[in-house]
């Protein structure tokens, strides 16, 4: 099963419908990690599973979300109730006692994925202004793919294209 995971557009609706557009039907489950800048009765968010953004100023979007289905666990939140610009921490620590198996968070716009605790950790970067040492690569998302014995991280650009040696995988 995939699922796309999407963060800080701030402002660029259109780079969001064009993803949404391309996904609607394809992956599981599509989530938006704060940072639009829109209003949360969007008709984008039909499709997309947001949270609050430091950015966001309709307060109709959730502080963050658990999420479960059949084949996955997942806490989403955007980080800056966590301060994740400085460091894993304070959201290591708040999932301790969830069941969540994979956490996602935007707000500082660099990529990342790795496994902290038995738990998988990801960010899919910035979709309108990344930041870091892939800048260069004009905005990110990922998508999580996830099979009984493994995740799998994979980011792409804007152009919906993935990126060359940016799939990781993880066991479970």
């Amino acid at each position: 099963m995939d699922y796309l995971i999407i963060s800080d557009a701030h402002g660029d609706r259109s780079i969001l419908e064009k993803i949404v557009n391309a996904y609607r039907g394809k992956v599981r489950a599509m989530f938006y990690n704060g940072d639009s800048e829109l209003d949360a009765s969007d008709e984008l968010f039909n499709d997309l599973l947001p949270v609050i953004g430091n950015m966001d100023y309709d307060e109709m979007f959730p502080a963050d979300r658990d999420f479960q289905d059949s084949e996955l666990s997942l806490y989403q939140t955007h980080g800056h109730f966590y301060h994740t610009e400085m460091d894993l921490n304070r959201l290591r620590e708040a999932v301790a006692s969830k069941p969540a198996t994979v956490v996602t968070s935007g707000h500082t716009h660099v990529i990342g994925a790795e496994m902290i605790d038995g738990r998988l950790f990801i960010n899919p970067g910035s979709i309108a202004l990344p930041k870091g040492p892939y800048a260069y690569l004009g905005g990110t998302y990922a998508i999580l793919t996830v099979t009984p014995a493994m995740y799998q991280v994979t980011y792409y650009q804007r152009d919906m294209t993935p990126v060359a040696g940016f799939s990781f995988t993880f066991k479970k």
